[in-house]
């Protein structure tokens, strides 16, 4: 929903331009997350990409809710001020970053507008000289909302344009949250895998080495680390692991095949 009547006055080579930058953006984006870059460090450099590519931008920040939407917090900004102007907003519990997250609407307002839709945070800010906002909703998750926020310092800062131009950027930012996400939760589950893999094998080794010296079966074998377990209070891996390391190991079963 656009909150300003101010009419866009782009030009076409402007338009060009703001493509061409828009996909160097995302080719930034693309290597930040082939190189496995944190997702704090992937918003930050968002805020710049911004900042640089939307006319008009002097100042970018990233607000997120908590699972309530009570609590909100600035994950990333290109400038200390555009900190304050959220804080402003988080004590006065109004203004555009906010009515974004929550609404899921965009938001296009110029001070004057804010003034009389947020009049607490207006007042709050009015030495900021901030004079023009644009503020797009954000999904970083089922559970986290948010949004990008776009802050000028001159009067119809923003235009259509700038607003097309946000809407895509918020859909490479939630892609790139998604891959990131997605590409942790994959490595956390191969970790699980390559640990449950190397546990198994301790164990197996354990009992082969227990089946050797003392002739019973596998089922006892493992019966046997079962309960050193239970009156040691320590898992049944590590009484394997502490059972290999204390054989010599001439004397050690081959690991089996994984």
């Amino acid at each position: 929903m656009t909150d300003s009547v101010a009419s866009s006055t782009t030009s076409t080579g402007d338009v060009s331009d703001l493509v061409s930058g828009y996909a160097d953006a995302l080719d930034t984006f693309k290597t930040m997350l082939l190189k496995g870059r944190e997702l704090a460090l992937i918003l930050q450099t968002v805020c710049s990409e911004v900042k640089s590519t939307v006319p008009g931008a002097d100042m970018v920040g990233i607000t997120v809710l908590d699972q309530d939407g009570q609590h909100p917090s600035t994950m990333a900004s290109t400038d200390p001020r555009a900190n304050d102007v959220d804080a402003d907003q988080y004590r006065a519990d109004q203004g555009p970053c906010l009515e974004a997250a929550r609404t899921r609407q965009m938001v296009r307002v110029r001070v004057s507008e804010a003034e009389v839709r947020w009049p607490r945070f207006a007042s709050n800010v009015s030495d900021l000289g901030v004079e023009s906002y644009l503020s797009a909703p954000l999904t970083l998750d089922d559970e986290h909302l948010g949004a990008m926020n776009i802050y000028g310092y001159e009067d119809h800062a923003f235009d259509d344009i700038d607003e097309a131009l946000v809407r895509l950027f918020v859909t490479a930012v939630e892609s790139a949250v998604w891959i990131s996400r997605r590409a942790a939760s994959a490595q956390q589950e191969a970790d699980g895998l390559t640990t449950a893999m190397k546990t198994r094998a301790g164990i197996e080794q354990a009992k082969g080495i227990i089946m050797a010296l003392r002739g019973c079966s596998s089922e006892e074998a493992f019966d046997i680390l079962a309960t050193q377990s239970q009156n040691r209070n320590v898992r049944v891996s590590e009484i394997a692991k502490s059972l290999i390391e204390s054989m010599p190991e001439h004397t050690q079963p081959r690991r089996p095949q994984e």
